[in-house]
């Protein structure tokens, strides 16, 4: 269990899109900034590629996964790094980003696929992940994921 909820906090780490819809509704440089970094780790996750996370994931960055542990910064990059977790796609759903000062608050939903231990997986996720600026510089320092449950029909 905790392998999958690690892919999930992968996932959330990567769920920028390149088709970035908030833009123009928030007109920021700020928002946009937070945009491509997000587009960044997307691309980057699904070449195995860690270099970005090393970068830009806040040396005391924790992430919960769905079962509620967490993660630092250095497992969450070793679990890519050791290609225990691949990725194949991910496509965003929906994505917003709200600024509150030097803080950057991206609310995401994306469909994921993905191999676990060989294991070919799919998942649709909603993801809170928080950015701060700090000395000039932003840096992820905290998510949350949430798998989503198909909808109830009528009873």
């Amino acid at each position: 269990m905790n392998r999958i909820w690690i892919c999930c906090l992968i996932c959330t780490l990567s769920l920028g899109s390149a088709a970035w819809s908030q833009e123009k509704k928030a007109g920021g440089r700020t928002e946009k900034v937070i945009a491509g970094l997000e587009q960044q780790v997307r691309m980057a996750v699904i070449k195995g590629d860690t270099s970005v996370l090393e970068r830009y994931l806040a040396d005391d960055y924790v992430g919960i996964g769905p079962d509620g542990n967490a993660a630092d910064k250095s497992r969450t990059i070793q679990e890519l790094k050791d290609g225990t977790l691949k990725y194949s796609a991910i496509n965003v759903t929906e994505e917003n980003v709200r600024l509150y000062g030097d803080t950057g608050i991206y609310n995401g939903r994306a469909n994921v696929k993905l191999t676990i231990n060989g294991h070919t997986q799919t998942a649709d996720v909603r993801a809170t992940i928080v950015w701060l600026k700090r000395n000039g510089q932003w840096k992820r320092v905290s998510f949350q994921v949430t798998p989503v449950q198909p909808a109830p029909t009528g009873t």
